[in-house]
């Protein structure tokens, strides 16, 4: 009997041991299922503001969509100025250099006449010398004076 009764009491106080545990197992998973529901609800207030915030990158992105349009209109209109003040210099340069050419055109063809004037009484005095000498070869007389 008394080999029952330790039988008995080991039964109990495993029992007991084994309660004890099976209670501390049970608040720890209590204890997790609160965390677990708060996490839940903390992912939930997180979508909500990825939610938000996907919106307003939504919204930014259309804004930066805008911007990104006028910009390139803005570069157009830069690059369509730009290129018609380089072609107006560009034919403001060529129209100063003709119209210079066309103005020094008639100056150069008039000393070229002038030249021409010029090495023609040259030839003429070098003619006229010559029949001086010959005339004042022949008279004498009218070199003397």
């Amino acid at each position: 009997m008394k080999k029952i009764l330790i039988i008995l009491l080991f039964f109990i106080s495993f029992g007991a041991y084994a309660q004890d545990k099976i209670d501390k197992l049970s608040d720890k998973i209590d204890k997790l299922a609160e965390q677990v529901a708060e996490t839940n609800k903390q992912i939930l207030e997180t979508n909500k503001q990825v939610a938000e915030l996907a919106k307003q990158v939504a919204i930014n992105s259309t804004e930066i969509k805008g911007v990104d349009k006028r910009l390139d209109i803005l570069l157009y209109v830069i690059i369509g100025i730009g290129s018609t003040l380089f072609v107006s210099i560009i034919s403001l340069v060529g129209a100063i250099f003709w119209d210079r050419q066309a103005s020094i055109k008639p100056i150069i063809q008039d000393t070229k006449e002038i030249f021409k004037e010029i090495n023609l009484l040259k030839e003429r005095e070098t003619k006229s010398e010559n029949l001086i000498k010959r005339i004042a070869e022949k008279f004498p007389d009218l070199a003397a004076s």
